[in-house]
């Protein structure tokens, strides 16, 4: 749709269930996102089978609308073939895209359905040109970035790396970057990676800073939700989002009611058309949203603040429902008049027709519709009936005939116009009219849906039909086999290589003091100062968790210092790191997920090594190790990163002081602590779990589940000097080590023996 050379954007709803659908297409959605029973990032919506998801393709396409199917949870070894044969045979019926969060899921389907559009899902966390570039190599040819970026950095994305960009413009927010929140996972077993979270940052906190203080109490007044995100709403700054070059408005709510659906997807329908107006005016008003339709916003569903997201702004209060997360009153006044305008059902399509009947003559009948692609090409069918009859007694006239063909029951056409010729006395049984109306509606449809059948361009602009490949038959990705002696171990029952993570400068002493040989620093001010240049060329860097446009050029530097290695968590990074020439060794954390050996590969393409990851078991991490355990690594101790956020829990409580101090912590309601480090040099926080992760027992007993891996991390964060010497000694000592009850007390065996769900 366009006014003048501008493109609007395609306005993209939910559908957690058909009625949601169907009230999407009614409102005026230019496209639907939908799930199927399994493989999608909303487990407990009704979803859709296979053959609900063919239908509402054919629907969809007849209105000129699309479907986008949403795989976008990370996929275990023994799911992948499932979830692409799944894609595979929508593939066939038309869908217009996937959803895909899943780096595995990705590279199989790019090489088995060159004509899919993949999207790239906001779970992948994109942040910049960089995520993109490598996405774009891999068959991406749409990317949803991370919600937290700003309206310029999107900007930046069109401008360094052209593609179809889609953000959201509507609806619930996570507090932590998409698809690198682990609390549900590691508090309630339900994985937010898999479709089932259970929205634990909803729940109330206190924020404690390192003295023990309840910074959250202000004035003597509770800020009881700091991790709760207000509902998105960009209505009142839409022109700026389609000045931007957005691609598609996409709006949240799958697990949300066909009322929301329809509601919502009516009233930005509404003010993307004015848009279109208002611009052609000269743009000589201001912009302004009436105050009845944010009234019937806020009577769909939506939490009782809202904001416009992170466009303008980086974090702070004003993002969050700190007092109030709870969701607004609903209208039941507002619920039936959607019910009755959007629910009840689709629009019919107006055709025209044509029906000619001569005696002893095949039947005809022409059908004839707009095509939906807006081209304003009308598509016309002509099909024969049976054979007509002399009249014998009373003929039928024209008037008869035309009641009979315009009964159109179940089909989404009706006729606008209807031409019925009689030439001669003629007549027809009813079953025979009927029949013939049929097969004309049939023809349109069909006709109508010729277009759905995928194509590819050639190398001369031209287009052919795609050839499905085979999985026997695709090619799979190499990965690097100049493995370094000194990074690899064998796969045997000797214990693989120690590796520690530091954060402090004390707890970087204790490693040199066990003599670590393998050692990541973070990127702290005690540990930037300390470090030698001598220091450095036999350490690792750890780049930080979200790589944003302010922290471009510190990442850079970074990886010219000199560094033995770094450790890279991002696809940014991945690419920044790539194309700098950096000759170090690099290794790939577990935000960088890899739950199959198709996504493990991929990663080793251009990583030395990779570690396993954080929700998987030791069942599931079985076959990741054939072929490539010397290349792994597991995390065997430490807290692990429950949410990297844009949000800031010092900023929150008004304790920003803009510079790293010790960590603060997050007290839930039963008294539980959280670790958070302020990233200030990046502005963003790490929560950690309150627990950290130990699987010395395991190693104690020898389990062979344990090994068989290149390395084993252990990662330090709130531990002392002491502690961390302890620790490591325990694990560079482990057949011989004792006082285990002293060193380890409260830890977590995570998800080792039992993936989450």
């Amino acid at each position: 749709m366009r006014n003048g050379t501008r493109k609007l954007p395609e306005l993209l709803a939910p559908a957690g269930s058909r009625k949601a659908f169907l009230g999407a297409l009614a409102a005026g959605a230019d496209a639907v996102y939908l799930g199927g029973e399994k493989f999608g990032a909303r487990a407990y919506a009704e979803n859709f089978t296979q053959e609900d998801i063919v239908r509402s393709i054919r629907e969809a396409h007849l209105y000129g609308r699309k479907v986008y199917l949403t795989l976008n949870v990370l996929t275990k070894e023994t799911e992948l073939k499932d979830t692409v044969d799944f894609a595979v045979t929508l593939y066939r019926a038309g869908l217009d895209g996937v959803i895909v969060q899943d780096l595995g899921v990705l590279d199989t389907l790019h090489r088995e359905c060159p004509g899919l559009d993949l999207h790239a899902s906001t779970q992948m966390s994109v942040a910049g040109p960089e995520g993109v570039r490598f996405l774009k190599e891999h068959g991406v040819r749409r990317v949803v970035p991370a919600r937290e970026l700003s309206l310029e950095e999107i900007r930046m994305i069109k401008r360094e790396e052209p593609i179809d960009v889609e953000c959201f413009i509507h609806g619930a927010m996570c507090y932590s970057y998409s698809g690198r929140c682990l609390l549900s996972s590691f508090l309630g077993g339900r994985s937010g990676n898999r479709g089932r979270c259970a929205g634990t940052c909803r729940l109330p906190y206190k924020v404690i800073d390192s003295d023990g203080k309840n910074v959250s109490l202000k004035k003597g007044k509770e800020m009881p939700y700091p991790l709760s995100m207000r509902d998105m709403c960009v209505l009142e700054i839409l022109p700026d989002l389609i000045d931007a070059g957005i691609d598609s408005f996409k709006i949240e709510g799958r697990m949300k009611s066909p009322h929301y659906a329809a509601g919502v997807t009516a009233l930005y329908r509404k003010y993307i058309d004015y848009f279109v107006e208002w611009d052609k005016a000269g743009r000589k008003k201001p912009w302004k949203v009436s105050a009845e339709d944010m009234k019937r916003l806020r009577s769909l569903y939506i939490r009782s603040a809202l904001s416009t997201g992170y466009y303008y702004k980086r974090n702070g209060k004003d993002l969050l429902t700190i007092e109030k997360p709870g969701y607004a009153g609903t209208d039941d006044q507002l619920l039936e008049e959607i019910e009755e305008k959007y629910l009840k059902e689709l629009p019919r399509i107006g055709i025209t027709g044509k029906a000619v009947f001569a005696p002893g003559e095949a039947a005809l009948m022409e059908a004839a519709a707009e095509d939906p692609d807006g081209s304003g090409d009308v598509i016309r069918v002509q099909v024969q009936g049976d054979l007509v009859q002399k009249a014998q007694n009373r003929p039928m006239d024209e008037n008869e005939i035309g009641k009979r063909l315009r009964k159109t029951g179940d089909s989404l056409f009706t006729f606008r116009e209807l031409e019925v010729e009689t030439r001669g006395d003629i007549f027809m049984p009813v079953a025979a009219l009927n029949a013939l109306r049929r097969d004309a509606l049939a023809a349109l449809e069909n006709k109508i849906l010729e277009d759905a059948v995928k194509t590819e361009e050639g190398p001369g602009g031209e287009h052919k039909r795609v050839e499905i490949i085979s999985a026997e038959k695709a090619d799979h990705v190499e990965y690097k086999t100049d493995d370094k002696a000194d990074v690899c171990t064998g796969i045997t029952g000797e214990p693989p290589t120690l590796w520690a993570q530091v954060t402090t400068v004390q707890q970087l002493r204790a490693a040199q003091r066990c003599g670590i040989s393998h050692i990541i620093v973070e990127e702290t001010p005690g540990i930037m100062n300390a470090l030698t240049e001598e220091e450095k060329a036999a350490l690792y860097i750890a780049l930080p968790p979200v790589c944003r446009s302010m922290s471009r050029a510190g990442i850079k530097k970074r990886i010219s210092e000199g560094y033995k290695g770094v450790l890279i968590r991002n696809l940014e990074e991945l690419v920044l790191v790539r194309e700098s020439g950096y000759s170090g060794q690099i290794l790939a954390d577990g935000s960088l997920y890899q739950w199959n050996t198709a996504a493990r590969d991929l990663l080793l393409a251009d990583c030395d090594m990779v570690n396993q990851g954080w929700e998987l078991s030791a069942k599931d991490m079985q076959p990741l190790k054939r072929g490539a355990g010397s290349r792994q690594l597991l995390t065997v101790y430490g807290r692990l990163p429950m949410m990297i956020t844009a949000g800031c829990v010092r900023k929150t409580a008004g304790a920003c002081s803009h510079t790293e101090q010790d960590f603060y912590e997050l007290e839930d309601r039963k008294g539980i602590r959280f670790p958070v480090r302020c990233f200030c040099a990046h502005c963003s926080n790490v929560i950690y779990n309150s627990l950290p992760l130990s699987l010395h027992s395991f190693i104690k007993k020898r389990d062979p589940e344990v090994f068989g891996t290149g390395g084993w991390i252990l990662s330090f964060t709130t531990e002392s000097g002491k502690e961390t010497e302890e620790i490591l000694r325990w694990y560079r000592d482990a057949d011989t080590a004792s006082d285990t009850e002293t060193i380890f007390r409260d830890h977590t065996t995570g998800h080792f023996r039992k993936s989450a769900i």
